[in-house]
């Protein structure tokens, strides 16, 4: 059945309900296969049909064209969830996700039709090639009445899977767009895939989120025009609070990955114990999940996971909450916002880092073969949380909870 209950006249609460139930659905499928897939770290095109077939795909574009209507917080919510059968899917899930939203409030709504019936209509899967903290980003020059597009960026999770491309470039000096002097500005092309002179280096090969497709992307003269543009400024331009609230629910989303990766992990090595494990020698117990010490243990992961929930939950409410303001989102609400989002991603890591290492301690040395790839969890979470120093977070939790100082806005706080 499809998760997406926009047109079948259902309240909110029944479709995240429904939305809910197909994203376990997935997961559970995910999981099970899970070992064999990160073995064989093939392109996650099935995957993705799986989400595409159960209608999660849809759920985040607006209902009054045909979309879920899916808030920010049930959005976050899904992401935990696909992330506790594959923290590598529930990644490119999370672009795809937010990314239908690309363009929804600017002023080329004709583009944002566009792809919306594309999504729609086709099922696209949304993919990116962003950095645009790190130089060089790709670079656009006028040709004709259009652009092209040339450069590459050594990591685009995700885009070599996807039907349409959200790219980051910046305007080469002489630019000028709509009469105005665009020279050295950082824009966004939506671009589609395949694109003649768009290439993939297919040269992702890390320990962890192996099905992310996270390999390079190139790009030579791939033309572009104005109705591509979704939007471009003067680098260091002033931005609204609304403007810049993505940074923050994107790290929240991250976080979620985190959680939802520990949580599978924790109910994985559950029934590993309560099936496989064997007490140790000296132990009193008949069963490993007897045996008090790997009682206590367990515990203590558990109590450390509720305490990652209540903090992911808090945060997502408050980022929701955020997001419902709009253009009357003060700097300091959305600081606000940052700090409880930073708080919740440092924790859900250092959590998520503890438990699925630690659980091996409770399962056995046999939980290691190669066969259950056990490890995947840890490899994963260990992987996706260098995508930018959590320490780094945890001095501007720390400058918010000392000093008061809302984190700044950056492409990454």
């Amino acid at each position: 059945m499809s998760a997406d209950g926009a047109r079948a006249g259902l309240s909110g609460e029944e479709r995240f309900r429904l939305w809910v139930e197909a994203a376990e659905q997935v997961a559970a499928e995910l999981r099970r296969t899970g070992a064999a897939r990160d073995a064989a770290g093939a392109d996650p095109v099935a995957e993705i049909e799986l989400l595409r077939q159960v209608g999660l795909l849809t759920i985040f574009l607006p209902e009054a064209i045909g979309g879920g209507g899916a808030s920010t917080r049930e959005v976050l919510r899904i992401i935990r969830v696909l992330a506790k059968g594959d923290t590598s899917i529930a990644q490119i899930a999370t672009y795809h996700l937010f990314g239908t939203a690309l363009g929804r409030n600017g002023a080329n709504q004709a583009l944002f039709a566009r792809r919306a019936e594309g999504f729609l209509r086709q099922g696209w899967f949304h993919g990116g090639v962003a950095q645009a903290a790190y130089e060089p980003l790709i670079s656009a020059t006028p040709q004709g009445t259009g652009f092209v597009l040339n450069g590459s960026k050594p990591f685009a999770s995700g885009a070599a899977v996807a039907d349409t491309l959200h790219v980051w470039v910046r305007f080469t000096p002489g630019t000028t767009i709509a009469g105005n002097d665009a020279g050295g500005h950082i824009g966004q092309f939506v671009v589609p895939n395949p694109a003649p002179g768009l290439s993939f280096g297919h040269d992702w090969d890390n320990m962890g989120q192996r099905l992310t497709v996270s390999g390079s992307a190139s790009f030579d003269n791939v033309a572009v025009s104005l109705d591509d543009l979704v939007a471009h400024r003067r680098e260091g331009a002033p931005q609204t609070p609304a403007e810049t609230l993505h940074v923050p629910i994107i790290q929240l989303a991250f976080g979620e990955l985190y959680l939802g990766t520990a949580l599978g992990a924790f109910e994985e090595a559950r029934d590993y114990i309560r099936t496989r494990s064997r007490p140790w020698l000296s132990s009193p117990a008949g069963k490993a999940s007897e045996d008090t010490l790997v009682v206590e243990r367990f515990g203590r992961l558990s109590v450390a996971l509720a305490s990652a929930v209540a903090l992911s939950d808090a945060a997502g409410e408050a980022a929701q909450r955020a997001a419902e303001r709009g253009s009357e989102l003060t700097e300091r609400e959305r600081g606000e916002v940052a700090a409880i989002a930073y708080q919740s991603k440092v924790h859900s890591t250092e959590v998520a880092l503890e438990v699925t290492s630690r659980l091996f301690e409770l399962m056995g040395a046999r939980a290691t073969t190669r066969a259950l790839s056990f490890d995947r969890y840890w490899r994963n979470v260990r992987t996706h949380s260098l995508h930018d120093p959590v320490h780094y977070k945890v001095l501007e939790v720390g400058d918010y909870a000392l000093n008061g100082t809302v984190p700044p806005p950056t492409y990454y706080s």
